[in-house]
């Protein structure tokens, strides 16, 4: 296998199928494919995944490979995103990749990102193990966060950081030697009832399929993905090259809390986005908020902008660089940092505010469309409860504990 490839399983004759085995049929071999692929398969099911490339190169190796319980409301969803926080923990040292346990420190630079702080650690189902931190407690645990108008910051153990094609690259290759057969560099043209058929001719039949190709997905259901009230989001980012030193958490600041649902009961919220409409306009326009996710290697990736539409232009803004480079400089003190490489990621969200949109095109064919960028995060809780809704394991599934 190269570097950053998918494994070859041409010549793997798969292991002893389990006695509730099902054929199962994964199109898309991006963290929400290779989380159902995994899952079914851990579960005792034969399984197939069909991927048109030849290695990772869509939404889920353009992201931060942050693992973000943090920004899902309290409740079920945040009970799916530990879960697959954990899943993250425990499959790292088994398939050979790092997750960092780093955590998350959001600081707070406006008074009222501050109250919204307090407000989030103390609502009512608020979780176990938020700390809030004085500015003297975050600089002496921190000591990269910028001291400049820190009002203090919330720190979370949760939140964990992958490399994502580091990452992807290990998830598939152990994926391989659990069983999981893949078809890589061939294309799904046709979803049947009981089988996928690829351009090359050849049929994949199945007791059961999962459809998690992004934007193809168009290609095999338009009518079913046309209504369901989604559109494409584009992000732009960025990695330096390795820094010295560790920054001890994923850093992010006041334009963070803005963005994500976890803080919309804050009472304090409305407060802090009417100053940062006004303070910060541009930022708001170009959909920028800001996440620094340090690596292994020392290297750190950041971002993001987002642009939503059907029709955008292959631009990659320098502005936007600006916006997202002095932002950083105002939460962080970070030495001179040398870009190594920029991009572009796009993934699917829904317009109407939901952030799993989970369709069912034929009666044993689920379609994940859109994961709101978060797929990271729920893609393993969610391949849980589609492998259970199979009935096909052994016992019923346990809750997201």
């Amino acid at each position: 296998m190269s570097l950053f490839s998918f494994p070859d399983t041409s010549s793997i004759t798969g292991t002893e199928p389990a006695s509730r085995s099902r054929s199962i049929v994964i199109v898309g071999g991006g963290i929400i494919g290779l989380a159902h692929a995994l899952t079914a398969r851990e579960a005792g099911h034969e399984v197939t995944l069909i991927e048109r490339e030849t290695r990772p190169l869509g939404a889920s190796v353009r992201n931060f490979g942050t693992i973000w319980p943090i920004g899902l409301a309290f409740g079920p969803e945040r009970e799916q995103g530990l879960f697959g926080m954990r899943r993250w923990r425990e499959l790292g040292p088994l398939a050979g990749f790092a997750a960092d346990p780093c955590g998350s420190l959001s600081l707070a630079y406006r008074g009222e990102a501050w109250d919204v702080l307090m407000e989030f650690s103390s609502q009512p189902g608020a979780p176990e193990g938020f700390t809030l931190l004085t500015p003297e407690e975050t600089l002496a645990r921190f000591p990269m966060a910028n001291p400049d108008g820190l009002r203090g910051a919330l720190f979370s153990p949760h939140e964990t950081c992958v490399r994502p094609m580091d990452a992807l690259t290990a998830l598939a290759a152990h994926a391989a030697r659990q069983g999981v057969k893949f078809e890589t560099g061939v294309c799904a043209i046709k979803v049947h009832d009981d089988a996928v058929e690829l351009a090359d001719g050849r049929l994949f039949h199945f007791d059961h399929c999962v459809i998690a190709a992004g934007e193809d997905m168009k290609t095999l259901f338009p009518t079913e993905l046309a209504a369901a009230s989604i559109r494409p989001c584009r992000l732009q980012m960025m990695r330096t090259e390795p820094v010295a030193g560790r920054l001890g958490a994923i850093m992010v600041s006041d334009l963070t809390l803005a963005h994500y649902p976890a803080f919309s009961q804050c009472p304090s919220l409305p407060a802090l986005k009417r100053k940062i409409a006004i303070t910060m306009a541009e930022h708001l326009a170009w959909g920028v908020h800001v996440i620094a996710a340090q690596h292994a290697d020392g290297s750190l990736t950041l971002g993001d902008s987002h642009e939503y539409g059907h029709s955008l232009t292959p631009d990659i803004w320098m502005r936007v660089d600006d916006l997202v480079m002095g932002n950083l400089a105002t939460f962080t003190r970070l030495p001179d940092l040398k870009i190594a490489s920029r991009w572009q990621g796009t993934y699917l969200k829904s317009t109407t505010g939901q952030t799993q949109v989970v369709l069912q095109p034929r009666e044993r064919v689920t379609m994940v469309t859109a994961m709101g960028g978060l797929g990271m995060t729920l893609s393993w809780g969610l391949a849980r409860r589609t492998v259970a809704s199979w009935e096909l394991l052994n016992e019923p599934a346990e809750p997201l504990l």
